[in-house]
């Protein structure tokens, strides 16, 4: 360095002597000329002797002394005004600067022009071994955020080992040019604590000043010292008020409509946090829900915040006014320092998918992105069943080229279940994952917004189906595997064959149940595909609402061809056909040999036509599936055999008894004379799509196909190739010789090919998805039967221990009270030793006073995700009020490594007790503690269709004993008076009946009572809530605003 400035460090203080030791040592070892330094501590009414260890141990420290905690902004402005430095050096106390620190932010500043102001080093945790600050920006809605926050030094080396342009550094770790600090009004005292630096950052830009990162100068953070003292609630007030204040301030006029945009999104956040359901207030809903809010405190946080930007308006609008007249730049000039200004903030609504709704339409209403010149992005995770690596199959190959479409709009992550072996640089993440270990796949499924995934993975990963409930699923089924499993499974027993069927569509109908958009192949896929979900009700209003064409719900996402043409560059057909002539013409079979294919019909035609002519040969590109999950095939041996049995195998038909890598199969098709494709008649023909046509259309190869199929009606229409029948040889035969034979035929496939071919690129066939993921939308469900609003009567939660194996010869159940009318569901939760198990569980409810069985479940094992809730749900009991219940579960196990268990509560506290709650009992016997469980009811406001319900039997605990006259003796009495005694008794029966009613309604009345002595508490509890906010008023905060 050529000169060394006078520095006044300044370091704001609460109850912080713990580390102002620490902070001052390592301070006085700094390699600078001490006389250029002096230091200020800011004291905000320490109570730990703070003052006195400085006054005792640092004497020479200035020390501004607070009666009470002034916030981290004002301190720093007042100290400001009485430092003698040119500079400012702001720290932490909870910081350790490296000895080099000073000389190293100088150097940056002397490497700068003249508007650089001001400089923030690189920040460490405490054992320097990850990073805390090298940099960092702010979202459109004033929430700033570090960069790569919590990464490896290692890795932090590697990313951020230059000096760079920053917007903002951080005020715990910073020096500032004092009079330029002090000319644009120092940190906003209103802020207090948080932000304060990066509206400090942002308002130096704008106002023509500039910020710099020093990568050299290292310091380190024992990280919120002093900010673990504060409550959350009202952290998260000062988090959500100090982004409005820096957004009000610093947006130019013209985007200053942004403002309002985060202010309906910080509305749409308080009615979240609160759990207030919209539909509750809509007038045109008939149902008296049952309503109540989250009560707790930091949900309010947002809503004080509001209401503090409205008592600070006046300020407010001085310090903007400030700020727009001496503005210097544009709001896009600081596109790169705000690299990504539409994140999601606050963190936990970044994948919440009825937020990111609202957020889109706000976005579209204010034409944000257009104003800040940027694309909000959904995070789209694509998770593929299949290997994606070199060689691969049709599935993975689909999911590879959805990631590359995708990507070009959104952020996409690709799991898929191999080692990735891919070395190219690509715009999208990959993420490992195996069965039985999906760690990485759960977590990106947990930070998506979208999902998109095909076949078994949800039956492969159950932890997926809880997570896909609170996503956007897209689920793929081009592929109806229901139908291919009843080809593949055909030879084997019925048993068998049963047990596959039953598994796959059992499966199938859970994601049609969870999805929210579909995917297929073809239109006659797709009238399939409405038929099932309409059985599903997934057809209905809401959905037709959306879409007329139900293109909102399903559409058609074919497989594709490359964007890019095919270019040969390597001769590869020789190595698989000897002796290849020049003039040979080869047809190429273009994938696997399946159950549901029919090579055994080509291979035969070959046989003929090679009893005229030599040049015709039959290629087979692959036979061993890249996925070593898939089964063999039978039809593949049997066409091996056969080319054998004709002595014509590795003479006029070959197989490629391997796989092609995907990047070289090009070469293959552009060396062949036709692509050909053989399939049999049947249900599977019908709804197929084959991707190898595809490949053939890539490639311009006329192609030669069976009929029955999508891709033979477009031959045949659009005279791309040859149809032939079923099975039938001699067909096959001709259609091979008229491709070969006619030259004129041949090239007038080839062009037609040129012309259809375009609208299959990935590009065209994936509009549809693209378009959706672009603006997706959360689908709800609809119950058909219209019981919606459930309400939790008893809920047990506690867990301490379990009730052991369920098996056989063990009948473990619950006794219990309940409250409401309309019992509904019992929710279990279940623990299944983390495996697969396989059997049936019985679930049994009675009423507990007759002892009378009326409900009797099956709950399959096999179905149960470890430490997860399951629920069984059954016609509601419309009279379960005040009445006594208990429910048994049966395993139908004797195997130890088959059985599952119950979570339960010991109840050790007797405060836990409850008589609603009851106890666990065992084969009739009752024991101690409660078992994890839920029970639900239908809340409605008119009773429920009792042609709908269980009805119990109506009793009293006792008959009224007012009138204690037998029947017997009035008849008996001998007076004489029969007749009357007879009369008198009819009366006295229907007296008997009033006063039955008389005492049911007794209870009802002690019933309603006791709710609405429980209303009241509530209506109590709720003033005292709504008492803190009594002065809030957000629409004349709005008003105020918007008069401007």
């Amino acid at each position: 360095m050529n000169s060394y400035p006078t520095v006044s460090f300044i370091i704001v203080n609460y109850n912080g002597v713990q580390h102002l030791k620490n902070c001052f040592s390592e301070l006085k070892k700094l390699s600078y000329p001490h006389e250029k330094i002096e230091y200020i501590v800011v004291d905000n009414g320490s109570k730990d002797g703070s003052v006195q260890f400085l006054e005792k141990n640092y004497p020479e420290v200035k020390i501004i002394k607070n009666d009470s905690n002034e916030g981290f902004a004002k301190p720093n402005d007042d100290a400001a005004k009485i430092a003698t430095g040119e500079y400012l050096a702001l720290i932490n106390n909870d910081m350790k600067l490296d000895k080099n620190w000073l000389n190293d932010m100088f150097e940056t500043l002397e490497n700068c022009d003249d508007k650089y102001a001001c400089v923030g080093s690189k920040i460490l945790n405490w054992d320097g071994s990850k990073l805390d600050f090298a940099g960092g920006s702010v979202s459109f809605a004033g929430y700033g955020y570090q960069y790569d926050f919590g990464i490896t030094t290692k890795e932090a080396e590697k990313k951020y080992n230059k000096d760079m342009d920053i917007l903002f550094a951080c005020g715990g770790s910073m020096i500032i040019k004092k009079d330029v600090f002090l000319e644009i009004g120092g940190f906003d005292k209103d802020y207090f604590a948080y932000y304060e630096d990066v509206d400090l950052g942002w308002r130096l830009w704008v106002l023509g000043y500039k910020v710099r990162f020093c990568s050299k100068a290292i310091c380190y953070h024992r990280h919120n010292g002093t900010s673990k003292k504060f409550n959350q609630h009202k952290m998260k007030t000062l988090f959500e008020r100090n982004a409005l204040y820096t957004i009000y301030k610093n947006y130019s006029s013209e985007n200053f409509d942004i403002v309002l945009c985060n202010l309906l999104l910080m509305i749409q956040r308080i009615q979240m946090d609160l759990k207030v359901d919209s539909d509750d207030f809509d007038i045109k809903n008939s149902d008296s829900a049952f309503f109540e809010i989250d009560s707790d405190e930091k949900n309010f946080s947002s809503l004080v915040a509001i209401n503090n930007l409205t008592d600070n308006l006046v300020r407010l609008n001085e310090k903007r006014q400030y700020i727009q007249n001496n503005r210097k730049i544009k709001d896009k000039d600081l596109k790169k320092l705000i690299p990504n200004p539409l994140m999601p903030f606050p963190v936990e609504y970044y994948h919440d998918y009825k937020y990111l709704d609202k957020f889109q339409k706000l976005l579209n209403v204010y034409n944000v992105e257009e104003k800040l010149d940027i694309k909000f992005k959904r995070k789209i995770l694509l998770i593929s069943n299949e290997p994606i690596a070199k060689k691969m199959a049709g599935p993975g190959i689909r999911y590879w080229e959805f990631a590359k479409e995708l990507s070009k709009y959104n952020d996409v992550v690709l799991a898929i279940p191999n080692e990735n072996e891919i070395d190219i640089k690509l715009d999208f993440e990959i993420v490992e994952y195996e069965l039985g270990k999906a760690d990485k796949l759960i977590k990106a499924a947990h930070e998506s917004d979208v999902i998109v995934l095909q076949g078994l993975i949800l039956e492969l990963v159950p932890s997926l189906k809880e997570i896909c409930k609170e996503k956007i699923l897209v689920v793929d089924i081009y592929d109806p595997f229901v139908i291919e499993i009843l080809e593949t499974f055909k030879n084997k027993s019925m048993r068998n064959r049963l047990i596959e069927n039953n598994r796959s569509l059992k499966i199938q109908l859970e994601q049609l149940q969870l999805g929210d958009y579909f995917i297929c192949a073809n239109d006659k896929q797709m009238d399939y595909w409405i038929g099932m979900l309409s059985a599903l009700n997934k057809i209905n209003p809401y959905e037709y609402d959306l879409s007329h064409k139900l293109d909102r719900l399903i559409d058609l996402v074919p497989f594709g061809i490359s964007n890019e043409e095919p270019v040969h560059n390597k001769e590869l057909m020789k190595e698989k056909v000897p002796n290849l002539k020049p003039t040979d013409k080869v047809l190429i079979w273009g994938g696997g040999i399946w159950n549901w294919f029919d090579p055994i019909t080509l291979i035969k035609a070959v046989y003929e036509i090679s009893k005229e002519r030599d040049d015709i040969k039959l290629f087979f590109l692959g036979v061993k599936h890249p996925n070593p999950g898939v089964p063999e095939m039978e039809m593949c041996n049997n066409a091996i055999e056969l080319a054998e049995k004709l002595n014509i195998k590795d003479k006029y038909v070959f197989f490629n008894m391997d796989w092609v890598e995907y990047s070289e199969r090009q070469n293959f098709l552009l060396e062949s004379f036709a692509g050909v494709s053989c399939h049999l008649d049947n249900l599977e023909t019908r709804f197929s799509f084959r991707t190898r046509i595809l490949d053939y259309l890539w490639a311009k190869l006329p192609i030669i196909a069976t009929e029955g199929d999508y891709f033979a009606e477009l031959i045949e229409k659009e005279e791309l190739g040859v149809v032939v029948r079923y099975k039938d040889v001699n067909s096959l035969k001709d259609g091979i010789l008229k491709l070969a034979g006619s030259e004129e035929f041949y090239k007038n496939c080839k062009n037609n090919i040129g012309r259809i071919r375009e609208k299959y690129r990935w590009k065209e066939v994936m509009k549809p998805l693209v378009s959706f993921c672009n603006k997706p939308i959360k689908k709800r469900k609809v119950d058909m039967d219209g019981n919606k609003d459930l309400i939790i009567d008893i809920s047990e939660e506690k867990q301490t221990s379990n009730v052991g194996e369920l098996m056989l010869g063990r009948r473990i159940g619950q006794k219990f009270k309940c409250r409401y009318p309309n019992l509904t569901t019992i929710d279990l939760k279940v623990a299944t030793y983390g495996r697969k198990n396989d059997h049936e569980i019985k679930f049994y409810l009675y009423e507990e006073k007759e002892n009378k069985l009326l409900v009797e479940e099956t709950i399959d094992a096999g179905s149960l995700v470890d430490n997860s809730w399951v629920s069984i749900r059954f016609k509601p009991i419309c009279n379960s009020q005040n009445r006594g219940f208990y429910f048994v579960l049966d395993a139908q196990t004797d195997r130890y490594d088959n059985c599952i268990t119950i979570w339960k509560d010991d109840k050790e506290d007797k405060d836990d007790l409850n008589e609603y709650v009851g106890s666990i009992i065992e084969n009739g016997k009752e024991l101690k503690g409660s078992l994890l469980f839920k029970s639900k009811c239908v809340y409605k406001a008119n009773p429920l269709d009792k042609s709908k319900c269980i009805v119990l039997d109506d009793y009293d605990e006792e008959t009224s004993g007012d009138i204690d006259i037998s029947s017997e003796m009035l008849l008996n009495k001998g007076d004489g008076n029969t007749e009357l005694n007879a009369l008198l008794l009819k009366k006295i029966g229907e007296i008997q009946t009033i006063n039955k009613k008389v005492v049911n309604l007794q209870g009802s009345l002690n019933q309603v009572k006791t709710d609405v002595n429980e209303l009241e508490s509530w209506m109590r509890k709720i003033d005292r809530k709504l008492g803190r906010l009594k002065n809030l008023n957000i629409f004349r905060f709005l008003g105020k605003i918007f008069k401007r």
